[in-house]
C-alpha cells in the first residue's frame, strides 16, 4: 500500500512537471512573438560604450535569476536558495496570504512565513517568468508571470490548487548582487480546491 502510493504520489508530479513544462513552453513562444510589440525600444542604448553594453546584459541575466530562484525555491523547499534574491528588508503585498496592503518586514521573517505555508504542502511547483525588465543605475523593475501549483490530499475534493497572475517587483543593486526588495501580488485566475490553499496556510482545519 505504502509502494503504491508512492508511485501514485510521483506520477501526479510528473504529471504536473510535464503540465508546466507546456504552459511554460507556450508562454516564452506567445512572448517572443509579441517581442517586438511589447518592447518596441532596444534593451540597451546602441550608443553605449561596449563596456556599458555588456554590463547592462549581466545586470539582466542577474535580475532574471533573481526572479526565476524565487519561483524554484518554493517547490524545491529550498530556503538556502530563496534568502540571498531578497534584500534585508522587503515590502511584501500578497492577498491571497497575508492580506490586503503593503506589509514591511525582515526578509527573515517572511521566509518563516512561507515556509510554514510550503512545508504543510505535500508537493508544489512554481514557474517565474520574467516579462518585462528596466534597469537603472542601480534599481530595477521587473513584471513576472507566476504560474503555482499546490497539491494536499485531503477528504474535502481535489488535492490539487492552481493560480495565475501576475507580480510587479522591485530590486536594488547591493555589494552582493541584485536582490528583491519589494513585490506586489496580483492573483488573476484560481482553479482546483481553494481548499488546499488554506489547509496549507492554517487557515481551516
Amino acid at each position: 500500500m505504502v509502494a503504491f502510493w508512492h508511485a501514485d504520489v510521483e506520477e501526479i508530479d510528473n504529471q504536473m512537471r510535464a503540465f508546466s513544462l507546456i504552459i511554460f513552453g507556450l508562454l516564452v513562444v506567445s512572448t517572443l512573438s509579441k517581442a517586438s510589440t511589447a518592447q518596441p525600444v532596444p534593451f540597451v542604448d546602441q550608443n553605449a560604450r561596449l563596456e556599458k553594453r555588456v554590463q547592462h546584459f549581466l545586470d539582466r541575466e542577474e535580475i532574471a535569476h533573481a526572479i526565476v530562484n524565487d519561483g524554484l525555491s518554493f517547490g524545491a523547499k529550498d530556503w538556502d536558495l530563496r534568502r540571498p534574491v531578497f534584500a534585508g528588508e522587503v515590502e511584501m503585498d500578497f492577498p491571497a496570504s497575508i492580506g490586503e496592503g503593503l506589509v514591511t518586514m525582515h526578509v527573515d521573517e517572511w521566509i518563516k512565513a512561507v515556509r510554514l505555508f510550503f512545508t504543510n504542502l505535500r508537493v508544489s511547483q512554481h514557474i517565474a517568468m520574467p516579462l518585462t525588465i528596466e534597469i537603472g543605475s542601480d534599481e530595477a523593475y521587473v513584471r513576472s508571470m507566476p504560474h503555482a501549483q499546490h497539491y494536499l490530499p485531503n477528504d474535502q475534493c481535489d488535492a490539487v490548487q492552481v493560480m495565475g497572475g501576475s507580480y510587479n517587483n522591485w530590486l536594488i543593486r547591493t555589494s552582493e548582487g541584485w536582490k528583491i526588495r519589494k513585490m506586489l501580488q496580483h492573483i488573476t485566475w484560481n482553479e482546483g480546491n481553494w481548499y488546499v490553499f488554506e489547509k496549507a496556510e492554517g487557515a481551516v482545519d
